[in-house]
């Protein structure tokens, strides 16, 4: 089988776009969206708002690839509400299958896709949780301090506006706010709590075939380097003490725009693993004006990257520059 892997649009109509052309150059018989397809939180600060944009930017040109498995996932810029919301609607590949945290059989694979993201400093908590095996416990202990916000279930009526520590605002009819960590409660603690370790052993133990879509990267692979200047990588332990572990034939994973720019690679190695990264970005004003996609031939395992210019703006940028 031919898979044709890509993420990180985050909302950007040229990225979106451009693939009914790329679908038509690689002939895949299989295409995955490995996490973030919103706009930023400050471009949406709803789940309303960032639905309806992807309702019709995003979902229809997916459906309309000519592509017999379609796979899509979220990531950490994705509220979790609306995610599940996708999760009920979209449950046919020949259209579109959304998948969180979850897994299926396609042919002799199983596949496996992992939205969930390290515990951060960021405030949405939606898609985070606790790595089972960090090792970096000051970091994760300034995590703890921060103010932690979780979408709700369903909105409440409110008019109070919570403006967090990165400055964005967050209506307290969609969202719940608690001080740090040890002041949230359930059934928030739980999900928080709930290792990415244990999420992906939970999904791939025992199983042959196995290959992952992750939409955060293993630790110290050129799929996690965050700067080329100071050789730094900010990847998940638990992702990588799983695929350790649990030895799957691949990983593949978006989330570090950077990645490829930084690390001059696409592929690399945790053992027999093979782990791959998009590299893409649809909001990084600098780099945006391309879009990279993954072609792996799951007989001979061997892979390619592909990046395609694109011509038109997007207005939801970040003015960031990758060193």
């Amino acid at each position: 089988m031919k898979f044709l892997v890509t993420s990180d649009f985050h909302g950007n109509h040229e990225h979106i776009n451009e693939l009914q052309q790329i679908v038509t150059i690689h002939k895949p018989d299989a295409f995955f969206y490995v996490g973030d397809l919103s706009p930023g939180r400050w471009v949406f600060e709803t789940p309303e708002s960032a639905s309806e944009y992807l309702e019709t930017k995003f979902f229809p040109v997916i459906r309309a690839l000519p592509v017999k498995h379609k796979y899509v996932m979220p990531g950490n810029t994705d509220f979790i509400t609306i995610s599940k919301a996708f999760q009920e609607k979209y449950q046919d590949p020949a259209e579109c299958k959304f998948m969180m945290d979850s897994s299926l059989q396609l042919e002799q694979f199983n596949l496996a896709f992992l939205s969930t993201v390290d515990y951060s400093k960021h405030c949405l908590k939606d898609t985070e949780a606790i790595n089972k095996y960090e090792t970096n416990i000051i970091r994760l202990e300034k995590s703890y301090e921060g103010t932690h916000i979780f979408s709700r279930d369903s909105p409440i009526d409110s008019s109070e506006v919570y403006t967090g520590h990165n400055s964005q605002n967050y209506d307290l009819k969609y969202f719940e706010v608690f001080p740090n960590y040890h002041a949230i409660t359930e059934p928030y603690k739980s999900r928080l709590n709930y290792s990415i370790y244990d999420h992906l052993k939970n999904l791939i133990d025992g199983k042959p075939n196995t290959i992952v879509f992750s939409h955060s990267p293993p630790f110290n692979t050129c799929a996690d380097m965050v700067s080329r200047k100071n050789s730094l990588h900010c990847g998940s332990m638990d992702v990588r003490k799983a695929v350790e572990d649990f030895q799957p034939l691949a990983v593949f994973s978006g989330h570090i725009h950077q990645s490829v720019f930084c690390s001059g690679k696409f592929r690399d190695k945790i053992n027999e693993t093979d782990i791959f990264t998009t590299g893409n970005t649809g909001v990084d004003a600098k780099y945006m004006n391309k879009i990279a996609v993954l072609v792996y031939d799951t007989e001979t395992k061997e892979a390619e990257r592909f990046v395609y210019d694109l011509k038109g703006e997007f207005a939801y940028t970040l003015n960031r520059i990758f060193d």
